[in-house]
Order: C-alpha cells, then sequence, then structure tokens
C-alpha cells in the first residue's frame, strides 16, 4: 500500500502544492511552524476522513478559502485509484476515481495509515480518553464495521443523556436496554482487537528494550464486574447501570459503558502508569505501535504507511535506532518529520527521499 501522488488545495497553510513521495522513507525537515505536521495530518485525513488533532473542518481550511482538498492517487495490490477529500465549513465528501463515495465502507481500506506523534508517548501515564481514541481508531482501520457499532452506540448514549439532564423517567428504560446491547458490540470488537494485539506486543518489547521484562495490555470495564461480564455481557451492564442509577441522576449523564472503559498497560505486573519509567513508557507506546503495524499488515496482507511526526525529539538514541531497524525490514513507505535531517539515520535507508518545508512550501 503506497501514496503515490499528493495534492493539496488551501489546507491549513499548505494552500497549494503537489508530492510526489518516494515508495519507502520520505523525510520533511524544517524549523517548527512551517507545516510539517499539517503535511501528515492531510495524509491522516486522506485515509480517515479525520484530523488527528480533533479539528474542526473550518479549521483545516485556509483562512480566505471556502474550501479545502485533499486528493491523492495511491497503490494496493498493484491497483491505483484516486481518492479525495473536499473540506467544507458544513462536511466533508469523499470521491473515488472522481465518483462520489456514498458508502463509506467503499472509501475506508483504500489508504490505511498508523500515526505516531510525541502526544501518543503520554498514552500511558495519560487520561483514559487518550487510551480510548487510540484503541477505538486501531479497532476501525481492521473492522470497518466497527464505525458503524461505535456511531450506532453513540447516538444511544446522546439520547440517553438528554433524559438523565430533564430528569425524564419516563422512556429511560427503553433507551437503557438499547444502549446495553449496542455496547456489548463495541467493547466485544475492542476487545478482541487487545486479544489479537496481545500476542505480539511482548516479542516487540523485548525488542527495543533488550530484556526479559513483560508487560501486559487489558481492557478495563468501568465500574462493571469483570467475572459477572464473562458470564452474561449483557446482565452484567444492566446491573451495573442499576447500580450506579443514583450517580446518574445526580451527574445528569450515563456513568456506565465503553465511554468509561479503559486500557490497563502493564509491565512486570504492576501499573505502567504508576511505576515504569519515562524509558519504559517510551518503549511500551513504540512496541503498541509496531504490533499494530503488524496485525494491519496480517489483515489486508500489505502494511500500512506509517507517519512519524517528530518522534527523534521523544525517543532516545537506542531506541530510534530499534524503530528504525524494524522499518528497513518491512516493504512499508514511511513519513517522517523532524527539524533536521541530521536527526534521522538515513545512511543507509533504501529509497529515500529527502525534502525542505518552509512558509508553507515544499523545497525538493
Amino acid at each position: 500500500m503506497k501514496l503515490i501522488k499528493l495534492k493539496l488545495a488551501s489546507f491549513r497553510n499548505l494552500q497549494n502544492m503537489e508530492l510526489a513521495p518516494g515508495k519507502k522513507f520520505n523525510v520533511f525537515y524544517g524549523n517548527n511552524g512551517q507545516g510539517k505536521t499539517n503535511l501528515l495530518e492531510s495524509i491522516y485525513l486522506l485515509a480517515t476522513m479525520k484530523s488527528f488533532k480533533q479539528a474542526k473542518n473550518a479549521e483545516l481550511i485556509a483562512f480566505g478559502a471556502e474550501f479545502a482538498l485533499i486528493k491523492g492517487v495511491v497503490e494496493r495490490d498493484q491497483v491505483r485509484r484516486e481518492i479525495s477529500v473536499l473540506l467544507e465549513k458544513q462536511g466533508k465528501k469523499a470521491k473515488i476515481d472522481a465518483k462520489l463515495a456514498t458508502r463509506l465502507d467503499d472509501f475506508f481500506g483504500n489508504l490505511n495509515v498508523v500515526l505516531f506523534t510525541p502526544e501518543e508517548i503520554s498514552m500511558v501515564r495519560g487520561g483514559p480518553d487518550l487510551r480510548r481514541r487510540y484503541l477505538d481508531r486501531a479497532v476501525f482501520t481492521c473492522d470497518l464495521s466497527y464505525l458503524a457499532a461505535y456511531h450506532d452506540y453513540s447516538k444511544i448514549l446522546k439520547n440517553r443523556n438528554a433524559l438523565l439532564k430533564i430528569n425524564e423517567g419516563a422512556g429511560i428504560e427503553v433507551w437503557t436496554e438499547q444502549l446495553v446491547h449496542a455496547a456489548k458490540l463495541v467493547i466485544e470488537r475492542r476487545k478482541a482487537y487487545l486479544a489479537e494485539i496481545a500476542k505480539l506486543l511482548q516479542g516487540f518489547y523485548s525488542e527495543i528494550s533488550g530484556n526479559d521484562e513483560t508487560v501486559q495490555i487489558e481492557y478495563r470495564l468501568h465500574g462493571v464486574d469483570g467475572k459477572r461480564y464473562a458470564e452474561d455481557p449483557e446482565a452484567a451492564l444492566s446491573e451495573a447501570l442499576k447500580a450506579h442509577a443514583a450517580e446518574e441522576r445526580r451527574r445528569c449523564s450515563t456513568a456506565i459503558g465503553p465511554h468509561r472503559d479503559d486500557l490497563y498497560f502493564g509491565l512486570n505486573g504492576r501499573s505502567a502508569r504508576h511505576f515504569a519509567s519515562q524509558g519504559q513508557q517510551r518503549s511500551f507506546v513504540l512496541a503498541l505501535k509496531m504490533a499494530e503495524i503488524e496485525f494491519i499488515t496480517r489483515c489486508f496482507n500489505a502494511p500500512p504507511v506509517l507517519l512519524l511526526d517528530d518522534m527523534t525529539s521523544e525517543l532516545d538514541r537506542e531506541r530510534n535506532h530499534n524503530l528504525m531497524e524494524f522499518l528497513k525490514k518491512r516493504e512499508m513507505q514511511v513519513f517522517i518529520t523532524t527539524t533536521s535531517p541530521q536527526n534521522v539515520a538515513m545512511d543507509d535507508m533504501e529509497e529515500n527521499r529527502t525534502f525542505r518545508i518552509t512558509h508553507g512550501k515544499i523545497l525538493y
């Protein structure tokens, strides 16, 4: 899976540009604030129709422009297709080979990406929302039906919360039943993904750290008895919602469900969040990303495109070396941003290309 061409119009400060990236390593360097991360954001948006910065459409469109356009030629299984995303303040429109994509399932999967940013290093020690966002993004890449399941759950949750806010008891049971069913579908897909990732995680962590430390990753239900859930998921969720009914009325929001669940990252049987060093936490996240790349490669029989944003500032020399060695062994396309090309060991990289970005323009 490769991005052969990229064309941008009025996207952030990259107002009009065309790019023909190399098939393997592409390094973009320049001072901060010049548009390096914006370039990666455009590729990510072309693949997922979302900004990894959680930005609104209006923030993605260059000042004074009515719309922004991201267009790419992608190659998968030796077949090339043109995909594009038109960004307008009121919404997005996706096209495949110049035809409007009426089903998002047809659009997604043409370009798979894995994102690695400095912010994700904080995933271990940060709040649960960071870990949930990572998990949902990863699950969706290999399970396109997950998007519909997650959206269904979100709609039901919104309606149930609306009743709680106005203290309307009538009708809450109907929404609770729907919520329980939708929650189970989301949770089961999340847990299935983690079961596969857990098989890969230990090996990559050992490769990065060079020691025999053991790592764990587990799905943690919020306010739900795990043993009871294993016996009868929907009954366990229903019972937990009833037990938290007073809290829900007080807070005017739903207390139980996937929107409150978390991931547990363990190191040698203890919480990595509380007991791991910064170096160990970095190794954990790096191993997690390597496992994600490997899993996507197996799902599609082709590696994803890796977007690596300024990670040389977060990884020490040894971890940076281990990452690059991992990437060199795989036939995958990589986009790397850095403040200086000297930060990336490119001497023995095959098919590497270097670009300078300044004031939103790419210099070859």
